[in-house]
């Protein structure tokens, strides 16, 4: 069965397990990266926002491991009641699929998409003690001495930001992998690396502190919140790398429990109070159908196919 279709009957399989008003139990949101990292504060202001919209009890649970892997293979192991959702990003619904042999899921056909929350660039920092002030300067270090760089998630968008980055400027260095964006902050916030990338959100703090320098967005353009922030395509014309989040579920939930949970979350979304914490962030909402989140992922499968395959990109 082709995969969009496996997709498809995922809201059609609808075991009698819902006749009650979701939530009427506690529900576990599943963040499978390790606290601190974007997927972990969106997690948890979804759980803050489904909480608040629908009057029901929701819990944040971190299962990290393998870049996403064993948290998402939870959820789609998961009984399909409602009562346990994943938070999901490219690296899990789009990416894994093509740097794993055996990811232990399909992140398109074991799950029932709910809503893509938001959405955020990357951010490319070095240690200000490497006196950088642009694309340009680093790419030129770079090429005169190896440097150490690390990204946040082995096969997420801030991996293929960083190796994107290092295939299009034509450099070299030392690749370092972290398991979620604590552990790479651990590195470059003493000068331990001398630059990396994670998402906006989780580094752009640090950025405001002046403990790491800003380099460049991955976006096309600019981001509205740090205008003065130039984007890698400036430098590097056809860059482009955006994260995204969303919230699905186990494939066989209920029709209705997919339906009332995005009710709900686009209520949320739409509030003055979600846009402006999601603006302080460096996100932005993403509204939307169930329908538009499946066609988004089916869209992002197979844009980070074919990148991986044009820069041969290996798990190492």
């Amino acid at each position: 069965m082709k995969r969009r279709t496996l997709l498809a009957a995922s809201l059609l399989a609808t075991p009698a397990l819902a006749a009650e008003a979701w939530p009427s139990r506690p529900v576990r949101i599943v963040v499978p990266f390790p606290p601190g990292g974007t997927v972990d504060i969106l997690g948890r202001l979804t759980a803050n926002w489904l909480q608040e919209a629908t009057g029901g009890n929701f819990v944040v649970e971190n299962r990290s491991g393998a870049g996403g892997n064993i948290g998402a293979q939870a959820v789609a192991r998961a009984t399909p009641d409602g009562t346990t959702l994943l938070m999901g990003s490219p690296g899990t619904q789009a990416i894994n699929a093509h740097l794993y042999p055996n990811p232990g899921y399909d992140g398109i056909a074991d799950f029932a998409p709910i809503s893509l929350v938001a959405e955020v660039p990357n951010l490319l920092a070095a240690h200000p003690s490497l006196g950088l002030r642009s694309i340009p300067d680093l790419i030129a270090r770079a090429k005169a001495e190896r440097l150490a760089y690390g990204e946040t998630s082995i096969g997420g968008s801030t991996h293929l930001s960083a190796e994107l980055f290092r295939l299009q400027a034509g450099i070299e260095g030392e690749h370092i992998t972290y398991r979620g964006s604590a552990p790479m902050l651990g590195d470059l916030l003493p000068g331990r690396i001398a630059w990396g990338v994670d998402n906006l959100p989780s580094i752009l703090p640090h950025v405001r502190s002046g403990a790491l320098t800003a380099l460049g967005v991955t976006s096309k353009a600019r981001w509205s919140g740090a205008p003065d922030i130039p984007a890698i395509a400036e430098s590097l014309p056809g860059y482009e790398v955006t994260a995204w989040f969303g919230l699905l579920a186990p494939r066989g939930t209920p029709p209705e429990v997919v339906l009332a949970a995005n009710a709900a979350l686009q209520r949320m979304l739409a509030t003055p109070a979600a846009v402006q914490r999601l603006a302080e962030l460096g996100a932005t909402p993403i509204p939307g159908t169930p329908e538009a989140y499946r066609a988004h992922i089916d869209a992002e499968y197979t844009k980070w196919g074919d990148v991986i395959r044009r820069a041969g990109i290996r798990l190492q």
